[in-house]
């Protein structure tokens, strides 16, 4: 590995000119110099972290920081903290300089902070004095990532961007004109409408001309106005107590323009944080998670409680015409009824009220059969109510809103989700904690909030909600809270398993367990939600992942997901357990466990193999009514812990649509595990299958 190591530094010190390099956080941050083209001969410098893994030439994702004004690539470096985050990440970060620098570099006489050498703006100046040198946004988003790439082991295609101040400018600016070169962009105090901020006006016509026009295409607040990109989230953490603030830095304008517009802007407001290190140093880790969610697609980065993208957000202004027709009136559409436990779903004609204050209708597009469905119907449920109208696992367009609703508008693509997320209560302002309590009390009897009452009827009679979603219904009716809207390119007929099932695998790794690279684990049961959590383990960097299952197909389907090594409880001798089986194969147990049948001989399996001193178990599968888990207190004196996980943990509203995003990013996988598509009136057959195991995933549309 040494070897390694020293080959991989003269490789860099040939192919640049190696300035320094010192060793940090098991990597190394190595300051180079190189002679730029684009920015007329002159020498410039940067410097990189590489993480330990990229020295020993694994491949990792780049984010690129833009430092601000009078800086050079040395102060983010000695002063913004970010390296051991970026180590426990895998992530290289290369911080350039902010100007073209050298003795024949133009400069304005006298010298000052705001403009010229060390003040870039990471634009291309056109004006004749400045354009030879100064051609900066050709040289961030062209000549260095061009270098990096062919001298570093950076992964092609996955770059993100972030600064600070000017450089926060800088990141906005670079990422709004080359929408899809950046998996993400975030800023600290951006100069966010520099055509009308003192820097701006000073800086743009010394290097873009008198023409105003121009300068337009170096402001955050007037490329938002005009953007035609895919969709895009915007990070940004501005000090309540920055000396810039007012004059200078104009978040308002950034928010009015982003609601205007509707592009995803988390705008974070940090009282009492001013315009220095100490602030970019106590928010940079975040940052980093966020930008490591999505350059990989193990999402794990929120915004703050109760702060959702704004209400434009793929808001729509173009619903179709048909839903004006049904507003406030009561629509009548096909259901498939549960009118009793361990009956066939029967297809009938239901009513469907309109939705009352706090709620929306929604037009059911796709709906995905769920375990969860079956384990009701099949009279296990120890909440469950009949006759009922079933179904979790969805997406639609809203139809119609009640009284006070304003996140959602006629015609916006949601998914509706059984954890609610109200932003307010004390599990959702806490970070980690997903159960919201704001409608529980009512979705667990099968009524709405707004009056005690269901929204469904059958000739006269009421039907009972079913976790506050009752996807089984040409039209539902749920509560705001249970919705998160999507982007609009996304496939309802994919997406809405995102609703339950792989989402919960996903996020019992990444959310519940927080497997580490290179752990091992277990995973028992091997439907959607077990091979979700295969995938899950996979994209965490788990270096054995064990798969057990009773069907051979299962099994062979996860060896394709990434399961490193199979277990079919048939195969092993008699006396010999799966969970002994797994100790002996790694010597005392693997350090992560998943259950995902929701038997309760199996959990107890799943904890018991589990590494003694630090191993945990996660149960995903839900028990039938009645059942209870049992193991010897001993195993975990011993040090195992044993956890749950409901909707992996997901903050629904404001997670579920960045699932989307990574979705349609190509990072996670929905097409694989759908293996039949129905029509709505077929769904009986669909369950036929379920039970059989003959499906993952069956996708019914109306």
């Amino acid at each position: 590995v040494a070897g390694q190591r020293r080959r991989r530094r003269s490789v860099v010190c040939r192919a640049l000119g190696e300035v320094s390099s010192t060793k940090c956080f098991g990597g190394s941050v190595q300051r180079v110099e190189h002679v730029s083209k684009v920015l007329g001969g002159c020498s410039m410098s940067f410097t990189v972290f590489l993480p330990e893994a990229a020295l020993q030439g694994q491949k990792l994702p780049v984010v690129y920081w833009l430092s601000g004004l009078t800086c050079t690539d040395e102060n983010f470096t000695q002063k913004g903290g970010a390296f051991e985050t970026a180590s426990e990440l895998g992530l290289i970060l290369v911080m350039p300089d902010t100007s073209p620098r050298g003795e024949d570099v133009p400069d304005e006489e006298p010298k000052s902070y705001d403009f010229g050498v060390g003040a870039g703006f990471y634009l291309n100046a056109t004006t004749d004095k400045y354009k030879k040198h100064y051609q900066m946004l050709d040289y961030i988003t062209e000549e260095l990532p061009k270098l990096i790439l062919a001298t570093f082991p950076v992964m092609p295609g996955k770059a993100s961007i972030m600064g600070h101040s000017m450089g926060g400018h800088g990141a906005l600016t670079i990422a709004l004109k080359n929408p899809g070169k950046y998996a993400s962009v975030s800023a600290f105090a951006p100069i966010a409408n520099p055509t009308q901020a003192p820097w701006g006006k000073k800086a743009f016509p010394l290097y873009l001309g008198a023409d105003e026009a121009k300068w337009k295409s170096y402001d955050t607040v007037e490329l938002v106005k005009s953007y035609e990109g895919q969709p895009l989230r915007l990070l940004v953490d501005q000090g309540t107590n920055d000396e810039f603030l007012m004059e200078q830095l104009k978040p308002e304008a950034l928010q009015a323009a982003c609601d205007k517009k509707g592009m995803a802007l988390t705008l974070r407001m940090q009282l009492g944080y001013d315009h220095s290190y100490f602030f970019i140093s106590t928010f940079v880790g975040d940052h980093l998670r966020y930008h490591a969610s999505n350059l990989t697609g193990l999402l794990q980065w929120c915004p703050p409680p109760g702060q959702l993208p704004s209400a434009s957000v793929f808001s729509s202004d173009n619903a179709p015409a048909e839903f004006a027709a049904t507003a406030g009136k009561e629509i009548e559409c096909m259901a498939a009824v549960a009118f009793e436990a361990k009956k066939p779903l029967e297809l009938v004609k239901v009513t469907v009220g309109p939705p009352q204050a706090g709620e929306v209708r929604i037009k059911t597009s796709a709906v995905a059969l769920c375990h969860t469905d079956a384990y009701t119907l099949g009279g296990s449920d120890p909440e469950g109510l009949f006759p009922c109208i079933l179904g979790h696992e969805a997406a639609g367009v809203v139809e119609s809103v009640g009284e006070g609703v304003t996140d959602y508008k006629p015609g916006d693509h949601v998914i509706p989700c059984y954890q609610a997320y109200c932003g307010s209560c004390k599990f959702c302002e806490r970070p980690k904690i997903n159960l919201c309590t704001s409608v529980r009390a009512f979705t667990g009897k099968g009524v709405m909030k707004a009056d005690g009452k269901s929204r469904y009827t059958y000739q006269g009679k009421p039907l009972y909600h079913f976790m506050g979603t009752s996807s089984f219904a040409e039209y539902s009716v749920l509560h705001a809270v249970s919705l998160a809207k999507i982007r609009k390119d996304a496939p309802l007929e994919k997406v809405c398993l995102l609703g339950c099932g792989i989402a919960t695998g996903w996020g019992a790794v990444w959310n519940t367990a927080k497997v580490e690279k290179g752990a091992t684990a277990a995973v028992f049961g091997l439907g959607a939600v077990g091979l979700s959590v295969v995938e899950g383990l996979v994209k965490a960097g788990a270096s054995r992942i064990i798969a057990v299952d009773l069907l051979p197909s299962k099994l062979e389907l996860a060896k394709k997901w990434g399961a490193t090594d199979v277990i079919n409880p048939k195969d092993l001798p008699d006396g010999q357990s799966p969970a002994s089986k797994i100790i002996e194969m790694t010597e005392f147990g693997v350090d992560y466990s998943f259950e995902c049948t929701g038997n309760v001989a199996v959990m107890r399996a799943a904890l018991e193999c589990s590494a003694r001193g630090w191993g945990m178990s996660v149960v995903v599968g839900v028990a039938a009514a009645g059942q209870e888990i049992s193991t010897r207190p001993f195993q975990l004196i011993t040090g195992r812990s044993w956890k749950g996980t409901a909707f992996g943990g997901w903050k629904s509203r404001p997670q579920v649509p960045m699932l989307v995003d990574q979705y349609m990013a190509g990072e996670l996988k929905i097409d694989d595990y759908i293996t039949h598509t129905l029509k709505f009136d077929q769904i009986n057959k669909g369950f036929e299958l379920l039970h059989k195991g003959e499906c993952l995933r069956c996708v019914l549309t109306f």
